[in-house]
């Protein structure tokens, strides 16, 4: 049997178990990192943040300014400051400070098969969609006639 859990117990809790270092597998609920991560298709594998350099292109689950927990790309860092944008949402950012990143990606669950953000496939995505620039929003309309 399945269980599904609101995100504001879930994502709490997987903040916490992250933090007593367990490696944590969670399906990927929402739309706002599409078209790569679907949602109840595909999965993320999350450890405390101190595992991975925080860099542009980490998948970081985080407690934003306005109080909502998001898995987003960094796509900016100042300091302590962060900067974050769902793949499928190439015109709004969201600010996190340091301190509230909850957990970081390790590896993906696309399509029933385990990409490691440090390995040269998913790397390469992350470079590339990042850099797509605001080519990114017509890949999207694109992906989202096709997807229906």
């Amino acid at each position: 049997m399945r269980k599904i859990f609101d995100n504001a117990v879930l994502l709490p809790e997987v903040g916490n178990l992250v933090r007593s270092g367990y490696a944590v597998t969670m399906p990927v609920r929402g739309n706002s990192m599409q078209p790569f991560l679907s949602d109840g298709r595909d999965a993320v594998v999350l450890r405390a943040a101190g595992v991975c350099p925080l860099c542009a292109g980490a998948l970081l689950l985080v407690r934003t300014a306005d109080g909502r927990i998001v898995l987003h790309r960094l796509v900016r860092r100042e300091g302590s400051r962060l900067w974050l944008q769902g793949d499928g949402n190439p015109g709004q950012t969201e600010e996190a400070a340091l301190d509230d990143v909850l957990a970081v990606a390790v590896a993906v669950v696309r399509k029933g098969r385990t990409y490691p953000v440090s390995g040269w496939a998913w790397r390469a995505y992350s470079w590339c969609w990042r850099h797509l620039g605001r080519w990114r929003r017509y890949v999207l309309a694109v992906h989202r006639r096709l997807a229906l």
